[in-house]
């Protein structure tokens, strides 16, 4: 059985910590430790997906942030690190867990955001899985507001490493990727017109570039069947 919680990043362990650690190196190349605490204490929250016999299986690091969009202030939550033992691939907990805090989270502002990087297409497909509008999407041109929140949000984070223009964050130095096999791209999920989508906007994927995304936290977004899985 898995449950799922979150918990202020002041909360953690360091056993916890070292077992995230694991996890996240037994399915990305190029991870350092060093990194990976720097990263994890400059967030939130965590979001912690527990197996009731094997311990931590998944988790998600979250970053409160708020922008500045031409005087507009824009308020959102950035989504770090991720990952989910394979074992437990196709489970909703963890994303049923986080969507149930950070939707009710969203209902303090008139606007709130997910602001999403995506180095596979698994990740990406949340959102079209899950919403009605995000961005990017090959259904349509990501609007000019939307666009000036995700090439904020990912230049405050990637100073220099983003590019506006593709909606791409290109690392300077050697950055963590998925190993091979985790999230392969074929023939058969070449077929999928979102995957498709998020292959070409960021091709060099593989290298562990990241594609800036959004979605608004806001329930009327999700498409209906979404709306009761994660609030049944």
């Amino acid at each position: 059985m898995l449950k799922g919680k979150v918990q202020p990043i002041s909360e953690f362990t360091e056993e916890e910590l070292s077992a995230m650690y694991s996890l996240m190196s037994q399915f990305y190349d190029n991870t350092d430790e060093a990194v990976f605490r720097r990263d994890f204490f400059d967030k939130d929250y965590c979001l912690v997906l527990r197996h009731e016999t094997d311990g931590i299986v998944g988790f998600t690091t979250q970053k409160i942030m708020e922008l500045d969009i031409d005087g507009k202030k824009v308020n959102g939550i950035f989504s770090g690190d991720t990952i989910i033992h394979k074992d437990h691939w196709g489970d909703i907990e963890l994303f049923r867990v986080w969507a149930r805090f950070w939707f009710e989270f969203a209902e303090k502002y008139d606007e709130f955001y997910w602001f999403l990087i995506c180095k596979g297409y698994k990740t990406y497909r949340i959102m079209p899985l899950f919403w009605t509008e995000f961005y990017p999407n090959y259904r349509c041109e990501t609007p000019a507001f939307e666009k000036s929140i995700i090439d904020a949000y990912a230049s405050a984070l990637y100073p220099g490493e983003y590019d506006n223009e593709s909606g791409v964050i290109r690392y300077k130095g050697i950055k963590d990727k998925l190993k091979s096999g985790v999230a392969d791209v074929g023939e058969h999920e070449m077929k999928n017109k979102d995957i498709a989508f998020f292959c070409k906007s960021n091709p060099d994927y593989i290298k562990g570039n990241d594609l800036a995304c959004l979605a608004k936290m806001d329930r009327s977004a999700l498409k209906k069947r979404a709306g009761e899985l994660l609030f049944k």
